[in-house]
């Protein structure tokens, strides 16, 4: 089964280890977002890290707009394995579509801008 994970700096270790988070860096995605709009990025999704809150955790802009505005999101700091260092993990291909169905109807019931982390791997 897969590790489905509803998301609403520190150090991380391994390869692709961040020592820190910096505002205005681009990292890769160590795994898959599903937006509530059907939207899906691979792991390796390269992103632009624009802000850091000591509560609220490290806002995040993906490769997107919506509506013209960049495709933002707040991470809490326990998603802070969700960072690579920049060109350090390969890109993930297409999920199946049984775990895509599967995410979408965890994403049916929730806010709209909510998004899902897939690990892939994790089944």
């Amino acid at each position: 089964m897969r590790k489905i994970r509803r998301s609403a700096g520190r150090h991380c270790g391994g390869d692709g280890a961040i020592e820190k988070i910096e505002i205005g860096q681009h990292y890769d995605t160590t795994y898959g977002t599903l937006w509530k709009d059907g939207t899906y990025y691979p792991r390796g999704t390269r992103v632009l890290v624009t802000g850091l809150h000591i509560e609220q955790g490290f806002c995040v802009r993906f490769p997107a707009e919506v509506d013209g505005e960049p495709l933002e999101t707040w991470e809490d700091w326990d998603e802070v394995e969700f960072l690579a260092a920049e060109g350090s993990v390969e890109s993930g291909g297409a999920l199946p579509v049984n775990v895509l169905d599967e995410a979408r109807e965890v994403l049916d019931d929730a806010e709209d801008g909510c998004h899902l982390h897939l690990h892939e791997g994790d089944e």
